[in-house]
């Protein structure tokens, strides 16, 4: 058996440091809440919902998330969408899923002129380095060289430490990921720093270390608990829910990097 102490220090698990920002709370509508913070220069948001298996969740989901991004993103750019983690893993695949959906548009820069609604946009699946034997950073490094984007987005699924976050969340941040820091792997830094170009993430939390969960949900957090192994948990419904945000963060990308017609405005 393995003794695991509840009072582990805590650890980075998503895109939101829980104990050292504070999130503002900028609008609420139709059940969907978004809350920004800003540290050390760099902006965070996090997008907040009670279900993502409704359709007009669904819908309102997508109009916050459409409305945040195009504070971090520009129109008519050259935009690298990289989708991390594993699509033979569920909770993993967030990444590789959105990508299904993205409109790809620079093989078209390439053939002669596009209109000008629409952004130079290609795409990226890394994989894990499990599959492939080949870091996913240095990947990611080697194609950014060659395809010198304005932006690069990171999507990935992420492993939070509060459980009331666990796939009711959309966050984004600026700063950049480190990819597998969240369940004690990881792989180095995705950044501005060592991309060379603007660097936005976008994660949801798909699972939580089951240390977490025991802490959030006993009363004597002295007390140390024996179970076989070092768990990471995920709900049961882990293939709807990743299906239906994958669709809605794919889609609210196409429609601020392209003038797709549309209404997604919201009036406060």
């Amino acid at each position: 058996m393995h003794t695991i102490d509840t009072k582990s220090t805590d650890i980075r698990t998503d895109l939101i440091l829980d104990f050292e920002i504070k999130s503002n709370k900028i609008l609420s509508h139709n059940g969907v809440s978004l809350y920004n913070s800003t540290k050390d220069k760099y902006n965070y948001s996090t997008i907040t919902f009670i279900d993502c298996t409704d359709h007009n969740y669904l819908s309102n989901i997508e109009t916050i998330l459409i409305n945040e991004l195009k504070r971090y993103l520009k129109k008519n750019t050259k935009v690298l969408i990289v989708g991390l983690g594993n699509r033979k893993s569920t909770p993993d695949a967030l990444g590789p899923k959105v990508l299904d959906n993205i409109l790809v548009t620079r093989h078209l820069f390439s053939l002669g002129n596009v209109e000008s609604n629409y952004s130079n946009v290609s795409i990226l699946e890394p994989n894990v380095f499990g599959l492939t034997g080949i870091s996913s950073i240095d990947l990611i490094k080697q194609v950014v060289s060659i395809v010198k984007p304005d932006y690069t987005i990171l999507i990935d699924s992420l492993c939070t430490s509060n459980a009331s976050r666990l796939n009711r969340t959309i966050q984004i941040t600026d700063k950049g990921i480190n990819p597998g820091s969240g369940v004690y792997n990881d792989r180095g830094e995705l950044s501005e720093k060592t991309l060379n170009c603007k660097t936005i993430a976008i994660g949801v939390p798909t699972v939580i270390d089951i240390d977490e969960l025991i802490k959030s949900k006993i009363i004597d957090k002295t007390k140390k608990i024996e179970i076989e192994d070092n768990l990471i948990v995920t709900p049961k419904e882990i293939d709807f829910i990743v299906d239906n945000l994958s669709y809605v963060i794919a889609t609210s990308i196409n429609k601020v990097l392209h003038t797709i017609n549309r209404q997604d405005t919201i009036n406060n």
